[in-house]
């Protein structure tokens, strides 16, 4: 009995590996073999468990080459320009392995910000892997999840089963593509891009907070310009040749400033300084970034941007009204306003963010990253047949105005985005020409158009793949899955010398 007087629980169970007799004393430890056997399970277990998640669930994969930079870098080497500080990716010269082994530094490289031309020297050259990736392979093994557009895939290569690309999804099973100016075109329709996917493609024209030194005896020339000299002897525009710039004219006569394209010969083309490619071809599709601060006066500002056949501009005013208006060039006097909303008065002396841009055939204007206004398809639309024949021949304008006011601008940014090019290997979903998907099919394109071997060019068809299989197609039973994670981009290298790596965790991010 207890000492609160209830009977008392027997003894526990002692239980062991191997029950002795009741007389043959404490239980002796399992044996080695025991222990190797369990050992062995143990591992195995693992080891099926981690196949298992591998086969269904997730793979890792390293990127190869640069066909998707800059979402996603192969093996490269890094650079910061001496003029301006914009540090930037190059690919090798020759494929590298893609942990940079075998890497053939280029004999140029040119700034995509500045476009100085440099020969990188060996010192300077320091191979770094690709990105390596995490590939989810359950959503489209399920069947829970559809591949939808715009995703970033990884799948076999249709000539060699054991060889793995990766490239963005633009075309699904049924639809009718077509690249146009650039453009990815469905069935007729612009396929734009959702807000998350755009920011990954944006590729940098020129920051005003990179400006660029002189590395001769001449100064460089501004890339922003106005017809007052700098500064103005009474009012206007100042510090073109500074990081930050100013408009200080509290008078009711407006003054413009504007980008001067032909500081260097390939701004608003179509270049990618990865890999120094290039189609020669002019980009439709900018943005104009900066931060904006109001000092004094109730005028306004105005946002510019001239993409043929309209002159686009965005209208902020000190009071908070805010337009959008387009206005044919051909007619000037026919501006019409298409968007207008009246907003609380700007503040004085904080920073605001504002974001001016045409992608897609959508032109929009967003404060602190909010949208306040775009266009709609009633009010702007591409003409298919005026696009086939005739591409983009001059570069998109771009210019600011502002009357009544003094304020600042920081961080004056020019961005474009992705442009599909066409190059004499391209055979599909040419201007005119699209190519319709069958049942099971779907179209791919690298984000790096000019270095991409994809849809547009493939030839190749691999023992692997049905009879009536179609050349530039991806089918359905080749796609591994979607990638989602850099979860180890390429590794720095620190110390004397460079020879300790660590991981660059800073460019850890989901693929977009």
């Amino acid at each position: 009995m207890n000492e609160l007087g209830q009977p008392s629980a027997p003894p526990p169970t002692v239980w062991s590996h191997f029950p002795a007799p009741d007389d043959a004393g404490p239980a002796l430890p399992p044996s080695l073999a025991t222990r190797v056997a369990e050992a062995l399970q143990t591992v195995l277990t693992g080891l099926i468990l981690a196949f298992i998640f591998r086969a269904f669930l997730v793979e890792p994969f390293i990127i190869p080459t640069g066909s998707m930079a800059e979402s996603l870098l192969g093996a490269h080497a890094t650079q910061t320009c001496p003029a301006c500080g914009w540090v930037f990716n190059f690919a090798p010269l020759a494929t590298a392995t893609p942990t940079g082994g075998g890497f053939v530094r280029p004999a140029e490289i040119i700034c995509p910000n500045c476009q100085l031309r440099l020969a990188p020297t060996a010192a300077d050259t320091v191979p770094v892997a690709g990105d390596r990736i995490l590939v989810h392979k359950w959503p489209y093994f399920s069947g829970l999840i559809a591949p939808q557009r715009w995703d970033v895939l990884v799948f076999r290569d249709p000539a060699n089963p054991e060889q793995h690309y990766i490239k963005r999804l633009v075309g699904l099973p049924g639809e009718k593509i077509e690249l146009i100016a650039g453009d990815v075109f469905i069935n007729d329709r612009i396929a734009r891009k959702p807000p998350e996917i755009q920011r990954a493609l944006w590729f940098i024209v020129f920051d005003q907070a990179h400006l660029p030194r002189a590395t001769s005896d001449s100064p460089p020339a501004p890339r922003w310009r106005s017809p007052e000299p700098p500064p103005a002897a009474a009012a206007g525009w100042s510090g073109m040749d500074t990081r930050i710039i100013r408009y200080d004219g509290l008078d009711d006569t407006p003054r413009r400033l504007s980008f001067n394209p032909d500081t260097a010969p390939e701004y608003l083309e179509d270049v990618y300084g990865y890999d120094r490619g290039s189609g020669g071809n002019f980009v439709g599709d900018v943005r104009l970034v900066a931060e904006l601060t109001l000092h004094d006066g109730g005028g306004w500002c105005r946002w510019e941007l001239v993409r043929p056949p309209y002159r686009f501009s965005a209208h902020v005013g000190c009071d908070g009204g805010v337009e959008l208006a387009m206005t044919p060039l051909a007619d000037p006097n026919a501006q019409r306003v298409v968007a207008a909303l009246a907003r609380p008065p700007l503040p004085r002396d904080w920073p605001l963010v504002i974001e001016f841009g045409h992608v897609d055939y959508r032109v929009y204007l967003k404060l602190d990253n909010r949208e306040l206004l775009c266009t709609s398809d009633a009010d702007y639309a591409p003409d298919l047949a005026e696009l086939r024949s005739s591409p983009i021949r001059t570069p998109v304008g771009l210019s600011l105005a502002a009357s009544g006011v003094r304020l600042e601008l920081r961080g004056l940014r020019i961005d474009r985005d992705v442009y599909y090019t066409r190059s004499p290997q391209t055979r599909r979903a040419l201007p005119g020409r699209p190519f319709t998907l069958h049942d099971d099919e779907f179209f791919v394109l690298g984000d790096n158009s000019p270095d991409s071997h994809d849809s547009r060019e493939w030839t190749e068809r691999g023992p692997h793949l049905p009879p009536d299989y179609r050349p530039g197609t991806v089918l359905r039973s080749q796609i591994v899955g979607p990638a989602a994670f850099v979860y180890l981009p390429g590794l720095l290298r620190v110390g004397p010398g460079g020879r300790l790596l660590v991981p660059d965790l800073g460019r850890t991010r989901f693929v977009r």
